[in-house]
């Protein structure tokens, strides 16, 4: 006979689930209730926690082990999904602006990106099991890297940024857990974290000195030249630099007078306003001279270690390594990868959104105030000014800012509720990772745990404004099907892993 406990449930997960779902679905009718062309999204939000229902039942069901075992397969079919999404007339843009994220099949659309989250988790689980014992060294890092980075790169061309980087908190969790050495998985975030986020500073301080510049011109009389400026905005920087920028066909900066002038105003302008930060870090020939001294010192460090056999220099040489080679790094992405302007605004907007009256600059100046609009105990439903009806205030607030729709109508006692909830879901996804019976279900339920839990994290955090805002949508709540039904499906996957904790 079958040990009982092996069809145990986690109810209070089920619950928590049921109940958040429910509240996007309600979030959503009120959103429309009011308007006279309401895009019906309530009901086949209704209808996608439904069959999200049945998945997570169905895969509550099978075996985890089995699904490992397929690991591989399920990998590589959700890759071609993603290629599939890349080819004309079979990727489905839903928008003008949006990503090439979808396959259309008939009435039905799916968002493969989701989909190959979750597979991206299991065949990590797997591959880190095999490797247990040797997770210490780094080299063993370059598969589960390799791993992420196929649907990442995917992703991008799509291009989705937000989905892409999505990835990267899964797999450090997953990684910790496994057992990788902390100092490597620290040194992998640091030469990321230099490498992406200096050059996002710098085009993001560049970015806040057109204006002065635009300003300098004019004052200048040569409201010409700050015409040009205003026109080719961001690029400005690039055309200084002496780079090929397309989509600029200006006569006016064919004229090296004309550029000469602009960039003698912009060296007074970075001079009167630019950040000590921004100075710093713009001066290629100080970065660089940095970057080198610590390489060589770490260099250095190694062949004593290796001359002496001293053991205790590792732990130095690696940190200041590393970062001479972020910095370096740094350099090179700056000069070689230019960022869009959207894309800069995107991700940096949080920092001073007056600063960006457009795009996500106004989409985090609208959706502070609905949160706190609701004061404690909300506006009621019904009564969301800034998010109800078919075009609302705060853009997005049935998708990516449905949280500023619940806090404004629920108040703080609402969002603390539902955020209680919400937590508990990873929380107990979490406990059941440290519960199962063996090291596969244990990486298994982790990895779905981290993609909730940051998922849900990033979402409040750029609600609120303190994250930059990347896309990412509020698990259970959020209105699509494709997020969802993977949520729900990987709940399903924890809850097996549950079910069999004390299987033979």
């Amino acid at each position: 006979m079958a040990d009982r406990n092996t069809e145990k449930l986690d109810y209070f997960l089920i619950f928590s689930v049921i109940l958040v779902a429910m509240a996007g679905v309600m979030t959503l009718y009120t959103q429309e209730a009011n308007a006279s062309d309401a895009l019906g999204r309530w009901y086949k939000q209704f209808g996608f926690v439904f069959i999200g229902l049945f998945s997570m039942w169905f895969m509550s069901r099978i075996n985890y082990q089995l699904i490992g075992s397929y690991a591989l397969f399920i990998y590589g079919f959700s890759l071609v999904l993603l290629i599939l999404t890349l080819i004309p007339g079979i990727g489905y843009l839903p928008t003008a602006r949006g990503a090439r994220s979808w396959l259309k099949l008939g009435p039905i659309t799916l968002q493969a990106s989701e989909f190959s989250k979750l597979a991206t988790v299991i065949l990590l689980g797997q591959y880190l099991v095999l490797r247990e014992k040797e997770m210490h060294k780094i080299t063993v890092l370059i598969i589960p890297f390799i791993i992420c980075l196929l649907p990442m790169v995917l992703i991008i061309l799509q291009p989705d940024f937000g989905t892409a980087v999505s990835f990267l908190p899964m797999l450090f969790t997953m990684l910790f857990l496994g057992g990788a050495d902390i100092l490597h998985i620290g040194s992998l975030l640091t030469f990321g974290g230099i490498s992406l986020m200096v050059p996002m500073y710098l085009s993001y301080s560049q970015l806040t000195l057109l204006q002065p510049l635009i300003d300098l011109l004019r004052k200048d009389n040569k409201a010409e030249l700050a015409s040009i400026v205003s026109q080719v905005q961001g690029k400005i920087w690039a055309i200084l630099d002496g780079k090929k920028v397309t989509g600029v066909d200006l006569a006016s900066l064919q004229n090296q007078k004309n550029i000469q002038l602009i960039r003698e105003a912009a060296d007074v302008i970075k001079d009167e306003y630019a950040s000590i930060g921004y100075k710093i870090l713009s001066n290629e020939a100080f970065m660089f001279g940095l970057g080198g001294i610590l390489t060589i010192i770490s260099l250095i460090m190694i062949f004593i270690r290796i001359a002496r056999g001293s053991k205790h220099l590792r732990n130095y040489y690696i940190t200041i390594g590393i970062l001479g080679i972020s910095i370096l790094s740094a350099i090179v992405v700056h000069k070689s990868i230019p960022f869009r302007e959207n894309q800069v605004i995107r991700l940096t907007a949080f920092l001073n959104p007056d600063q960006f009256k457009q795009g996500a600059g106004y989409q985090l100046r609208a959706s502070k105030p609905a949160v706190g609009s609701g004061k404690i105990f909300g506006k009621g439903f019904f009564h969301g000014e800034m998010t109800e009806g078919r075009v609302p205030h705060v853009p997005e607030a049935g998708t990516d800012f449905i949280f500023a729709s619940w806090a404004e109508q629920t108040g703080f006692f609402g969002s603390v509720l539902l955020l209680f909830f919400l937590m508990s879901i990873p929380l107990r996804g979490l406990q059941i990772s440290f519960e199962s019976k063996d090291r596969f279900g244990s990486l298994l339920a982790a990895g779905i745990v981290a993609m909730i839990f940051f998922h849900i994290a990033i979402n409040v955090g750029i609600v609120i404004g303190l994250l930059p805002v990347t896309g990412v949508p509020l698990t259970f709540m959020s209105y699509g099907g494709s997020h969802l039904l993977m949520a729900m499906t990987a709940v399903g996957i924890i809850l097996s892993i549950k079910k069999r904790k004390f299987a033979n």
